[in-house]
């Protein structure tokens, strides 16, 4: 069984209560991280592949990639630690490709306090516990903390797809592919504001993705691993994501426990006028 753990002089709720801002952040902010753990470096001098290659090397990628129209994961574990604290919780998650995904957590037996639900155009995140919730369009993350993100980048993230940030598109033309060790392979994209690695395994699966700001010091790195076969479907059971700035430190580990694929999933929208909208700005502040 999950659990939230105690902490001396603080109770399980007055625990998830001083974390709020944390698990808002995690679930807003997902991709934006600068991370402690140094990319271990090669020995090996990176060979610069042709984009004839690149495209090449993408579809294989693409071939082996997780590929569905739905998702519904109604068991998973989310371990959070935000600096030296933790808290496990369970969640669920559904996602709708390229148009809806609906992230739950419940900390207690099942009780939901917290959801994020994510659309091509918005993102709000509710707290149920405070009757609050906050909506953001992904030009925030531009403006606010200088990341170029977006929807589709998201949920390519979040079952380890092949894209390039801020993009719908695959853009192989500004994709460049190096050789590291144990024929692994490298992929590194770049936009205006964003620089991009893809690490890749030696049978074309997707084992670490790295984004950074050029204008700013936040950086993501997602690990993959514990891929499992399921009807057809190729996908990692294990997510980790890494989060480090200078002020604070965070990490999200997702435990996929259970999912379907390519089902008939029923979206449950929140009525956001039984919340009290807040600020974002604000809670950035505290």
């Amino acid at each position: 069984m999950l659990f939230t753990r105690n902490f001396i002089g603080i109770s399980k709720f007055e625990f998830i209560k001083n974390m709020k801002k944390n698990i808002l952040l995690i679930l807003i902010t997902i991709l934006l991280a600068f991370t402690a753990c140094k990319t271990t470096r090669t020995t090996i001098k990176p060979v610069v592949k042709s984009n004839n290659t690149v495209i090449q090397l993408i579809e294989q990628i693409q071939k082996k990639q997780p590929t569905f129209t739905s998702a519904n994961i109604s068991k998973m574990s989310l371990a959070l630690n935000m600096s030296n604290r933790e808290v496990n919780v369970n969640a669920t998650c559904k996602i709708q490709k390229d148009s809806a995904i609906h992230l739950s957590i419940q900390p207690f037996m099942g009780i939901e306090l917290f959801k994020a639900e994510l659309t091509p155009d918005s993102l709000r995140v509710f707290d149920k516990m405070n009757k609050q919730y906050y909506a953001v369009d992904y030009s925030f993350f531009q403006k606010r903390f200088g990341v170029d993100v977006d929807f589709y980048s998201l949920q390519s993230l979040l079952f380890g797809q092949f894209f390039c940030i801020g993009s719908k598109e695959i853009k192989t033309e500004a994709c460049i592919a190096t050789d590291l060790s144990n024929n692994r392979k490298n992929i590194n994209f770049e936009n205006q504001t964003m620089l991009q690695s893809t690490e890749i395994s030696a049978d074309f699966i997707i084992q670490q993705v790295v984004l950074k700001s050029k204008n700013s010091n936040y950086e993501l790195k997602t690990n993959y691993k514990d891929f499992i076969l399921l009807n057809g479907i190729n996908f990692p059971q294990q997510i980790a994501m890494t989060a480090t700035n200078q002020k604070n430190d965070a990490s999200c580990d997702f435990s996929i426990l259970r999912v379907e694929f390519n089902t008939l999933i029923k979206f449950s929208a929140l009525n956001p006028d039984r919340y009290n909208r807040g600020d974002i700005e604000q809670l950035l502040k505290k």
